[in-house]
């Protein structure tokens, strides 16, 4: 790193801590305030944040390993992400917007009733945040380490005040958190989302930047295509469906559990989680909805393709690499020249930064709004418990540092993590659509599913590459979703409580699996119907079409990217025609 590099550092982070400043106020009125921006986010913020914080430091990273190890149909490990997105944003961006929550394991004691409810809302809150949030901040943490080693080109001892003579790896990561807490304690989520956007726009263009350069080394698409038929990945590396290519091609198994299980087999088929935050940061419902298809359509049809493209490249430029979650940041020291190379520095911080903080943020909500607040201290002021998510911010930092020095692999916690929730995936969407299902139905999933993650990693298995991990998690939802339907049709039947008719009321979900509620509110009409159906469709048509269309120009196939184009665009117009018809009213 030359002077100028860090001046370009520097100068991005002054703007960053300038923002917060200037924001820090919004955030430190109420909870809502807080956590949930009080409620006025417009669509565009919202949706470019949720797209920000899927952006990190690591999935750059992680990525590459797969294109390495299977070529570009390796990705459908991501891909199969469309459906569940498209999903969460015609499905259930308005029924978060109108639950009217903080949290969303606050939804547990809306949609269900009396100590069971509060129970699980307690434990899921607990379990969230003090797993799987930690998870991703560790894995996170992990990968911008793994980044600041490889192109600062660090010593294996570095002196830091006050700690004395540490570990290169420490040092960075005590260094980055500190960083990161600084801004995620002060300005709340409004202060997460707007630098989000600001450093969507620099990270997005650093990784631009790096593809741009990575291809030019490798002698154009042309260069790209010659010299990836002589290498590990074979002639069918730029093949957009699985074929075989690579050392450790992508199973059969792996693809039928990607496109036909994993997209749906998660906990955040609901948009639980960052992006139940930002729906319920939404200024209306049609906020909600349109954020959602931002954010979709801008992630795969223009986020993805420049970190494909480098991965491609690396397989050439650094064909003896073992360690393929390195490649993206040794091109990085490689190949970026002086001043470019500090706005990559730069991109990647704004990646680390815009998830840390949000992942920060909703950890804290989880222990403060759904334990401290409702279980420990009840009835303070807003101002203490603005005060408690502070404190529990840095509290949660301070345990993910120490975890992501411990984990072995980015793309091995990101694989456990999806199995450990996979299990409560169906149950997430039928808890908003059936009246049957109860907190039990949730408690019998969460438990068989991490039972069987846990004993599924302790035997033969465990560990091993994408066929092994397709293996584990279809055997966890499997027995998760039997446990969970056994439990639910077993015991009797919910009572038709003032709660359960509050939240049919507030909520308003299709009435067809809700008939014992919905005679007892005729009055109650819900937006969601075939019509929804139809305009989620058309948009998996119009995201697919235009990520292929991206792929296909920009590896040089004219002809198939132009015609994808234009089915993209049209199948985009008339879902966004209806969809903005059938919304005309707010939802």
């Amino acid at each position: 790193m030359a002077t100028l590099d860090w001046i370009v550092v520097l100068v991005f982070l002054g703007l960053v801590v300038a923002v917060g400043v200037v924001i820090s106020r919004r955030g430190s009125g109420t909870m809502e305030d807080f956590f949930v921006s009080g409620r006025n986010l417009p669509w565009w913020l919202a949706g470019t944040s949720i797209l920000a914080t899927s952006f990190s430091s690591d999935t750059p990273l992680h990525t590459t390993r797969v294109i390495r190890e299977a070529g570009l149909g390796g990705a459908w490990f991501y891909w199969s992400g469309i459906l569940s997105g498209l999903l969460v944003a015609f499905f259930f961006a308005r029924l978060w917007r109108r639950a009217g929550i903080v949290t969303d394991a606050e939804l547990v004691e809306l949609r269900y009733t009396g100590k069971p409810a509060a129970a699980l809302r307690g434990t899921m809150a607990l379990f969230r945040s003090v797993v799987l949030e930690l998870i991703t901040l560790s894995w996170v943490i992990l990968g911008m380490t793994k980044t600041v080693r490889a192109v600062l080109d660090l010593p294996d001892v570095v002196a830091l005040p006050l700690l004395g003579e540490v570990g290169a790896d420490v040092a960075s990561v005590v260094i980055l958190v500190l960083l990161a807490l600084a801004y995620a304690t002060s300005s709340g989520l409004w202060g997460v989302v707007v630098t989000d956007f600001i450093e969507f726009i620099v990270a997005m263009g650093g990784a631009v930047l790096l593809a741009v350069l990575a291809m030019q080394r490798v002698g154009g698409v042309q260069g790209l295509r010659q010299a990836l038929e002589h290498s590990a990945l074979g002639p069918r590396a730029l093949d957009f469906f699985p074929t075989g290519a690579g050392a450790t091609p992508l199973p059969t198994v792996a693809m039928v559990v990607f496109v036909g299980v994993q997209w749906w087999a998660n906990t955040e088929i609901d948009g639980s989680g960052k992006r139940a935050q930002r729906f319920l940061a939404c200024r209306d419902e049609r906020h909600a909805l349109a954020s959602g298809v931002w954010n979709m359509a801008v992630q795969w049809i223009i986020r993805s393709w420049p970190w494909y493209l480098t991965a491609l490249a690396s397989v050439v430029l650094l064909p003896d690499l073992t360690d393929h979650e390195s490649a993206y940041p040794v091109l990085i020291a490689q190949l970026m020249p002086v001043g470019l190379k500090g706005l990559m520095v730069a991109a990647f911080l704004a990646a680390f930064l815009s998830t840390v903080d949000s992942q920060l943020n909703l950890s804290a909500s989880y222990l403060v709004n759904d334990l401290y607040r409702r279980f420990l201290a009840r009835g303070r002021s807003e101002r203490h418990y603005v005060r408690a998510s502070r404190v529990t911010t840095v509290l949660v930092a301070a345990v993910a540092t120490a975890l992501a020095l411990a984990l072995p692999s980015l793309l091995g916690a990101f694989r456990f993590k999806m199995e450990l929730m996979a299990g409560l995936g169906l149950i997430y969407i039928l808890r908003w659509f059936w009246w049957r299902v109860t907190a039990w139905t949730e408690v019998a999933a969460l438990v068989a599913g991490v039972c069987t993650t846990v004993a599924l990693n302790l035997s033969p298995l465990g560990g091993g590459g994408a066929g092994a991990f397709a293996w584990r998690l279809l055997i966890v939802v499997a027995i998760a979703t039997t446990a969970a339907l056994a439990t639910t049709l077993v015991l009797p039947a919910p009572t038709l409580t003032r709660g359960l008719r509050e939240f049919y009321r507030r909520v308003r979900p299709p009435a067809c699996l809700w008939r014992p509620v919905a005679r007892l509110e005729p009055d109650v009409r819900s937006p969601i119907g075939l019509q929804t159906l139809g305009q989620y469709l058309l948009s998996i048509v119009a995201v697919f079409a235009g990520m292929f269309a991206v792929g296909k120009l920009a590896l040089g196939q004219a002809g198939q990217g132009l015609a994808l184009t234009v089915l993209a665009g049209v199948t985009g117009a008339a879902m966004l025609r209806w969809a903005l018809r059938r919304d005309a009213g707010g939802g």
